[in-house]
């Protein structure tokens, strides 16, 4: 035994008598290799840091044969997991490590920064002895204290902090903490708060005198500074003076560094964590204005209003259509110029124009009749977005389980390296969208003699509705009214450049990367929580608050990663000033967030849109039986019950215990029993839709009334006579939805769960002739049934697609929607499976589901038969 114990030890040199392991290091893996290892764990807790550290040793036991010598009990230690252990305490030095290296670069910056406000008291001294004299008044003292505003205290706390951090740095160690000097330095951001309140004002000033003296100009427009690394840094007061604004964010960056590369069970980390949530606290509260106004260090109002509201947006010059960031403040709109440009990728806005609140008039309809028309497929454009984000998601997951595991591996490089593929991808794809998807005309009119009309493009009735009420609620507010600043081009550009918004295309954009770190991890799985898969039952009851009779109807619109699809849409209700539905709608959700409501009046040309309001879906609120919300839209309020059922419990293909039913049947039971190669039920459904839904917009991917779907279930489960009656007089959503639920409850998918792992394989494969050979083969090695279901449901929708230009619905749509429910295999419980990790596999298994019927549908779109007579010839 000692001599195994001697080899151990020879070759991992570095690991003694004991092991310490970082809480970084999942609970549950180290358990794994103290059991399999039979070592013994103590776990210490350090109160200061909240965390505890777990001591590994390893057991020394007593032979048997020779009792006067100690030996060790390894036969289960394999070379391998002792390298693992100290892989990961080579880690945690590395990380440490790179602490130090951080903090110090930290110090050094600092140290550049307190030079520059050295040099900013120097010029203020200096100015203030020159306009002493009675000779040179270059400046008045006051104008001199709204210049230098807060400069020698923050010059003040900053030098502290310096001192603060450099005794740290000279008396460094692994355990060393700086968690609380970095606290003390938050406690200091008001004061930055009322300097960035201030740095307009002092910037005008200093152009205004550097015009009007020379020599106060030749005392402002050069500065050298000492930087730490020997060189000299040249700039002006009027740049050095905006210097601590910029540091004021890049404070809270400096702590997310430190954070990085601290480990969990740092006795530092817990207080670097306060720090930061403090620092985030107070800059957020920059640019909030409380409702009665506010003052500023003077005591003068404050001439700057608040952002309310910002986002991409089109504008129509002539024929054109150009990319525009919108930023809406509490008094004025501005429309600017997005510009990204070089290798860092700097983002900037360039300012196209801009109008007072208080001289806008705001419209939504055409004088000229005119209309803006979407020449994509933009359904098509949000499958493919939605596609990259799955794939993204996949990468990440990667990365973070490479970073979870402590493995440095080509394969985590390669992984970053895709990561920022897609991410390129993406951005690139939802700008194409961003430009081509608006067609609701939104116009910016101004009240002037010389009225001008900008024409504002937005996608979709809700989010105009919302541009339109935001700048109708600043005019009715008191600072809309008049204007409370003095109006420049280079003022407005000063005040885009301070917006601490960044652009979101749509709100999304960075939907998913904003879940990932600069180190590569992921937040924790609760973010990914947030999105819901399965289905969502809505039932839209009743409407109140209308003023008079009208024909009203109901929309739903559910998103998918971000992206708002139509859903479903209630019948109208004719001449009514108490609206009743009471019609359920089975939605599917795909990694949605928000269910949107709106409520419409018919009109001529055009529908008019009443009411609206967006549903946050949250697991905290939903659940598995309905519950009654009541939807608040300004004058009118909408009654509605939403019930959650999650993809484990929609896919199970549980058998039905019914007798001579279809639903929940093997298909070769159902084909056997009628003696037909196909079920009848599938027959009918196919024939209705060629029928009379073939130019029905959204055919397939709108719902049907859930209680009109259960209907149809039920008279088939019963008679098939009396279920085709009904089938035949019922609404086309209702039997497109009944005939995808026919294919999701079936006990076993029609592509069967033996071949499915196939198909997936020979997706993947590059070369297409032997991609194509491999597919039809598997298509007709399928039972017989399964496959002539699978080819009469493939030929009925590309015929469906073939009329896209009415209906919307291109073969990507249709392989989206269809594909899960034809592949997907039944979903079996497995209570070791976090739901963020089910839903993430999910929504990568839709994507490949709906790749490999795409692939299937193209196919035939092509002019190609997938038929197994056409492969004898």
């Amino acid at each position: 035994m000692k001599d195994s114990y001697k080899a151990i030890h020879d070759h991992v040199p570095s690991i003694r008598d004991s092991v310490f392991i970082s809480d970084d290091v999942k609970y549950d893996r180290e358990s794994k290799l103290l059991e399999d290892n039979d070592l013994e764990a103590d776990g210490n807790s350090d109160p200061e840091s909240g965390h505890v550290t777990t001591e590994i040793r390893i057991a020394k036991t007593t032979d048997d044969d020779d009792s006067t010598e100690d030996s060790i009990s390894c036969d289960s230690l394999d070379d391998r997991k002792i390298d693992e252990i100290e892989r990961m305490r080579q880690d945690r030095q590395k990380k440490l490590h790179m602490r130090q290296i951080v903090v110090k670069g930290i110090l050094e910056s600092e140290k550049t920064y307190l030079q520059i406000l050295q040099e900013i008291t120097t010029i203020k001294r200096n100015l203030q002895t020159k306009s002493l004299q009675e000779h040179c008044r270059m400046c008045p003292l006051e104008d001199l204290s709204t210049i230098f505003y807060k400069v020698e205290e923050i010059k003040q706390y900053h030098q502290t902090f310096v001192q603060s951090l450099q005794e740290k740095v000279n008396n460094w160690s692994d355990e060393q903490k700086i968690g609380e000097i970095f606290k003390e330095l938050t406690f200091y951001i008001p004061i930055y708060k009322e300097y960035v309140d201030n740095i307009n004002k002092a910037r005008d000033l200093v152009q205004k005198y550097c015009t009007e003296n020379g020599e106060f100009k030749r005392m402002v427009s050069t500065m050298e500074i000492n930087m730490t690394n020997g060189f000299i840094e040249k700039t002006n007061l009027e740049e050095a003076l905006f210097k601590p604004v910029q540091r004021l964010q890049r404070n809270t960056l400096v702590l997310h560094d430190l954070l990085m590369h601290t480990p969990h069970d740092h006795p530092d980390y817990q207080m670097l964590n306060k720090a930061l949530s403090l620092a985030d606290l107070n800059i957020k509260s920059f640019g909030e204005e409380e409702d009665g106004g506010s003052s500023s260090s003077t005591g003068k109002p404050k001439e700057q209003g608040h952002l309310v509201k910002s986002g991409f947006v089109i504008e129509v010059i002539g024929n054109s259509r150009k990319l525009r960031f919108l930023f809406l403040y509490s008094d004025i709109i501005v429309c600017t110029k997005h510009k990204v440009s070089g290798r860092h990728k700097v983002k900037s806005f360039d300012c196209k124009w801009f109008i007072p609140i208080s001289n806008i008039n705001v419209e939504t309809k055409s004088t000229d009749g005119k209309t803006y028309s979407c020449k994509e497929d933009i359904d098509a454009m949000k499958k493919r977005i939605v596609s990259l984000k799955s794939e993204l998601r996949k990468e990440i997951r990667k990365k973070t389980e490479s970073f979870r595991d402590r493995t440095w591996s080509l394969a985590g490089k390669v992984s970053s390296r895709n990561i920022e593929k897609l991410k390129k991808k993406i951005e690139e794809q939802e700008a194409q969208l961003v430009l081509s998807s608006p067609h609701l005309p939104l116009h910016i009119q101004t009240r002037d003699e010389d009225s001008k009309d900008y024409i504002i493009l937005i996608s979709t009735d809700f989010e105009r509705e919302e541009w339109r009420d935001a700048i109708l609620s600043q005019q009715r507010h008191p600072h809309g009214i008049a204007l409370t600043r003095e109006l420049s081009v280079h003022g407005i550009q000063t005040m885009v450049n301070k917006s601490t918004q960044l652009p979101q295309v749509n709100n999304i954009g960075n939907y998913l990367s904003k879940n990932v770190s600069n180190s590569g991890a992921s937040k924790p799985e609760q973010d990914y929580e947030e999105m819901l898969s399965g289905l969502l039952n809505v039932t839209i009851h009743c409407l109140y608050g209308l003023d008079q009779p009208s024909d009203v109807f109901a929309v739903l619109e559910l998103d998918s990663y971000g992206h708002f699809f139509k859903k479903a849409q209630t019948h109208k209700c004719l001449n009514t000033t108490d609206p009743t539905w009471d019609e359920d709608f089975e939605l599917e959700l795909d990694g949605s967030q928000t269910l949107r409501v709106l409520c419409y009046k018919v009109a001529s040309p055009n529908n008019v849109l009443i009411g609206r309001s967006a549903l946050e879906l949250s697991k905290e609120w939903l659940s598995s039986s309905f519950k009654e919300q009541k939807i608040s839209m300004n004058e009118i309020s909408l009654t509605v019950s939403v019930r959650h059922t999650t993809t484990a419990k929609t896919l199970k293909r549980t058998p039905s215990k019914l007798h001579g039913g279809i639903f929940g049947f093997k298909i070769k039971t159902v084909t056997m029993r009628e003696g037909k190669t196909i079920p009848t039920f599938v027959a009918s459904c196919i024939r209705l839709v060629e029928q009379k839904g073939m130019d029905e917009v959204g055919i397939y991917r709108i719902s049907g009334v859930t209680s009109e779907i259960q209907r149809i279930k039920r008279a088939f489960d019963k008679n098939l006579r009396a279920g085709l009656n009904i089938l035949s007089d019922s609404d086309i959503h209702a039997v497109t939805g009944v005939l995808k639920l026919y294919f999701r409850e079936l006990p076993e998918p029609l592509f069967t769960e033996e071949s499915y792992p196939q198909f997936v394989d020979s997706i993947a494969l590059a070369d297409e002739d032997s991609k194509e050979k491999c597919m039809l083969q598997l298509l007709h090695n399928l039972p017989d049934v399964n496959y002539y279901c699978i080819v009469s449901v493939i030929e009925h929708l590309v015929k469906v697609s073939k009329h896209e230009s009415e209906n919307k619905m291109s073969l990507n749509n249709l392989a989206t929607i269809f594909g899960p429910t034809l592949l997907h295999p039944a979903v079996k419980d497995d209570s070791k499976v976090s739901p963020a990790m089910m839903m993430m596999q999910g929504a990568q298994d839709v994507f490949t589901q709906a790749a490999v019927l795409y692939y299937f549908l193209n196919l035939v779109h092509s002019g190609k038969s997938i038929r197994k007579s056409s492969q004898l010839i």
